[in-house]
């Protein structure tokens, strides 16, 4: 549902776009900026984990940009979650396929997970994990539509591979694949 209303939101503002002059809207001295609600689909098990994401994008040359991101764990839709915390900040270099107001782009990024498994019922004496920080790294691509000067329609996937080692359970692998969408801010130096 949401993603379908989201393709009706970019064949419409395609549409739009049409008939407004053809100028690249991309390019070196950009500054973008963005927020949503993110689903990750675990790969290791049947979970969907909610994310609250920011992400600043800046052009440093026409086609090469660096993108920050910060995803902000907020539990589950199972009712027994597998984590208690998974933040995460990840940073990269991103190169981008640009076609008048369409944009693709495909990137890495590094970073880190600020990660804590969910506790399992147990007596008082046994001792929790903890926060750990573990590193992580995520092969990323999306496609953004930019609909005025100002405003920018996106959807990005991002495949993260992290393991949180040294739990009571054993290590848990936090492989994911988290989609978003929305829409952004674009800013011109």
């Amino acid at each position: 549902m949401v993603v379908r209303s989201l393709v009706g939101v970019l064949v419409c503002a395609a549409l739009i776009g049409r008939a407004q002059d053809s100028v690249p809207f991309t390019g070196a001295g950009l500054l973008r900026v963005s927020a949503a609600i993110s689903p990750g689909l675990s790969l290791n098990a049947p979970i969907t984990n909610i994310y609250l994401n920011g992400r600043l994008e800046y052009f440093s040359e026409d086609g090469i940009s660096c993108r920050g991101e910060v995803f902000w764990y907020r539990g589950n839709q199972e009712h027994t979650a597998s984590m208690e915390r998974n933040d995460q900040v990840a940073v990269g270099p991103f190169y981008h396929w640009v076609h008048d107001r369409l944009d693709l782009a495909l990137g890495m990024e590094a970073g880190v997970s600020f990660a804590r498994p969910a506790q399992p019922e147990a007596p008082e004496s046994a001792d929790p994990d903890p926060i750990r920080v573990i590193p992580n790294a995520a092969l990323c691509g999306g496609l953004t539509y930019t609909v005025w000067d100002h405003f920018h329609f996106f959807l990005d996937a991002r495949l993260v591979h992290a393991r949180y080692i040294g739990s009571v359970s054993g290590t848990i692998p936090l492989d994911e694949v988290i989609m978003g969408g929305g829409l952004g801010w674009q800013f011109r130096r």
